[in-house]
């Protein structure tokens, strides 16, 4: 019920006074309550980030692959008129291989997967093989058998972990290990940021670069999995299992 006068307040002005019986004591009881803390981020809520990074890394590799495969079939119909041996047009053909490499990568490191979705070790090799052409980097899988996409998507984050660690080039190796995996980086020279490695072993959580996004998600991809994320590292190698 609203009380709606006409006072006379003290500095002798007329105005209205509008008042709600109860919200004096209402206000008075919010003040008392304690600040609320923001609730600290969940597992559910970190399942459902990885959720919407695979959605948006899916989406950028669906809309890239088009227009350089269109780009690629462009280079094969110039082949086949005899006019392709300059060295433009290799140029052109070398970034052209260079961006479905990538493309082919990524899609599997940072898109959607399942454990329903299977893939053959020839495609797997294949497209490692295409991504660390032309690096510094050798890349040997040793694994056997066909792998769920969701472990190939662990897999492959580890691989770029690793790589981050060789800065002037070096051997990866990929095997299985029990029911698990097990990364190998080796390399004369190695160079660990301890804030980004100390993510994977689940203590603080630095701020990261694009070109680091990896060290975030991997420890989110085996915890999905069901998978304890571990790694050593030595004077010439890094491991990293799971």
């Amino acid at each position: 019920m609203l009380d709606c006068t006409w006072p006379m307040p003290q500095s002798g002005w007329p105005g209205w006074r509008t008042r709600i019986p109860g919200v004096r004591m209402a206000f008075r009881s919010l003040m008392r309550q304690p600040i609320q803390e923001r609730p600290a981020m969940t597992q559910a809520m970190t399942q459902d980030m990885l959720t919407l990074a695979r959605l948006v890394g899916s989406r950028i590799c669906h809309d890239i692959i088009s227009p350089v495969g269109a780009i690629s079939n462009g280079m094969e119909l110039i082949e086949l008129t005899g006019t392709a041996g300059s060295p433009e047009m290799s140029l052109i053909s070398d970034s052209v291989a260079g961006a479905n490499a990538r493309i082919r990568f990524y899609r599997i490191a940072l898109g959607l997967a399942s454990s329903e979705q299977m893939i053959g070790p020839s495609e797997i090799t294949g497209i490692l093989s295409a991504f660390y052409r032309d690096t510094r980097l050798d890349c040997a899988w040793q694994a056997e058998g066909d792998v769920p996409r969701d472990e190939a998507q662990a897999v492959f984050l580890a691989l770029l972990c690793a790589a981050a660690a060789l800065p002037s080039g070096g051997q990866l190796d990929v095997a299985r290990e029990g029911p698990g995996w097990r990364i190998t980086g080796a390399a004369d020279t190695m160079r660990l940021h301890a804030p980004l490695w100390d993510m994977l072993a689940g203590a603080g959580n630095p701020s990261v670069q694009p070109s680091e996004v990896q060290f975030a998600m991997l420890p989110v991809c085996t915890a999905a999995l069901g998978r304890n994320l571990g790694y050593e590292t030595d004077d010439t190698s890094v491991k990293i299992r799971f």
